[in-house]
């Protein structure tokens, strides 16, 4: 069983947080708990999904805070001010372990300071509601790191597996996915050389990639939707606005016809915008959250193809970009739109909110599990798939919500660590997941099943 956010910690667990608070590494520590460093590292990575932070300096703060650690010499300092760590201080182990070489000063002063440090930041007061960071360079810009892809073993889930298919063309995140008529559509976003207005089409049948005409504009953090024929319009494919290459948003809209393999100019956003959601019900594009260019914000906006209009709607509760958007109709034949996760360059959000088109309200439903940014929201059956993440919370696992239950469960997942800005669109009874970064810019291509079986109901004929 995989670790669950908000668990308590085991007595091995504390025992290996202990460890981290004095310095040492995974290889000291596998050394005083006659582990191996992998099960080190497998105890880390729970105790991080567990307690939620994002680095070793978090967790020593959070162990000083919970108790779990004693700094020899540290005195408890009033409210509103920094507790001073002497940089002698030393976390009390017990005796009976094996003894390893004492630290040089040089090295507590570094541990000293950067405890001062995390405390100081914990402090601080956090942004007020309802507004939004300015993005640093986490935000738009990807920075290629040392880490590389991690894959996941990935077994049968409940009769589903992923599935690695035909890759990308070219590595690219930042992008736009949408199917219709057997294709899978790819557009925009960034790859090594920044943004690009590049189509890359997916057959579905023949699992062959092809190239359509590139978006006339090469910008990244976009959506795309597929919108049906109406009001005599014929089948159309809606991109709106987009970041360029300096993080600037745009309010061009553009309209790509499949069949002409054409692309041309629908009415422009209300404001520039990009790192929105997007998603599509009934010839209606909804679009929530995203960057201005000043500040991440808590819009909503519906575009209507029969009439080629943006207008303003009911608008989120919370002020963030990166999250992700899909439209589920029951049995019943009520529409719901999920908006959930995102990203404000301070932090990863688990939140969810459902739109109703009908009454132009939103209801509230239970947060995701993790926190997610730059994830893709996808509507199948009877439930919503969350996959991705990783922007600041380690990515384990993929989610799955159950408007029934108003619960999210675990999913698996391909690829772990971080995978974020990936494409997710569903088509028949298959998910398919193109691209996203982890460390990288990734071509790779994954499909699951989500639906395996199909209900064939017979129909008797009465001869007259």
């Amino acid at each position: 069983m995989p670790a669950e956010p908000g668990e308590p910690l085991s007595e091995r667990e504390i025992e290996i947080v202990e460890l981290v608070a004095a310095g040492l590494t995974n290889r000291e520590i596998a050394i005083r708990t006659y582990l191996s460093p992998n099960t080190v590292k497998v105890h880390l990575r729970n105790i991080f999904t567990k307690t939620g932070v994002a680095s070793r300096t978090e967790l020593t703060v959070l162990a000083m805070q919970e108790g779990w650690i004693a700094v020899p010499g540290a005195t408890e300092a009033p409210a509103g001010a920094v507790a001073s760590i002497p940089a002698e201080a030393s976390v009390q182990m017990e005796p009976a372990l094996p003894a390893l070489p004492p630290w040089p000063r040089a090295r507590w002063a570094a541990l000293a300071a950067g405890l001062i440090v995390a405390l100081v930041a914990l402090l601080l007061p956090r942004q007020p509601a309802g507004q939004a960071a300015v993005p640093t360079a986490s935000g738009l810009v990807d920075q290629t790191t040392a880490e590389h892809v991690a894959d996941a073993p990935v077994g049968d889930n409940g009769g589903a597996r992923w599935d690695e298919l035909t890759p990308l063309p070219v590595r690219r995140a930042r992008m736009g996915v949408a199917a219709q008529d057997n294709s899978i559509y790819v557009v925009g976003g960034s790859m090594e050389d920044g943004p690009t207005g590049r189509l890359d089409i997916y057959d579905v049948d023949t699992a062959l990639w092809r190239s359509g005409a590139p978006r006339p504009a090469a910008l990244a953090n976009v959506g795309i939707v597929a919108l049906p024929e109406k009001a005599g319009n014929p089948y159309r494919l809606l991109v709106p606005g987009g970041c360029d290459a300096s993080g600037a948003p745009q309010a061009i809209t553009h309209l790509y016809d499949p069949e002409s393999d054409t692309w041309s100019e629908g009415a422009p956003l209300p404001q520039p915008l990009c790192a929105y959601a997007l998603t599509e019900h009934d010839g209606r594009a909804y679009l929530f959250g995203g960057w201005n260019g000043a500040a991440y914000q808590a819009v909503g906006y519906v575009y209507d193809s029969g009439s080629n209009t943006w207008t303003e709607i009911a608008h989120p509760a919370g002020a963030r970009g990166f999250g992700a958007a899909a439209t589920l109709v029951d049995a019943n034949g009520l529409i719901r739109i999920f908006y959930v996760g995102g990203y404000d360059d301070e932090r990863e959000w688990a939140t969810c909110e459902v739109y109703l088109p009908e009454a132009n309200r939103w209801d509230g439903c239970a947060p995701m599990l993790l926190p997610r940014g730059g994830l893709g929201l996808a509507a199948i059956g009877a439930r919503v798939y969350a996959i991705g993440g990783g922007w600041t919370a380690y990515l384990g696992f993929n989610e799955r919500y159950d408007p029934a239950t108003d619960t999210w469960t675990v999913v698996q997942t391909p690829i772990v660590g971080e995978w974020r800005n990936l494409g997710l669109v569903a088509y028949d009874t298959s998910l398919y997941v193109v691209g996203g970064w982890s460390g990288d810019y990734l071509n790779r291509v994954y499909a699951i099943e989500v639906l395996p079986w199909r209900v064939f109901i017979p129909t008797t004929f009465f001869s007259p």
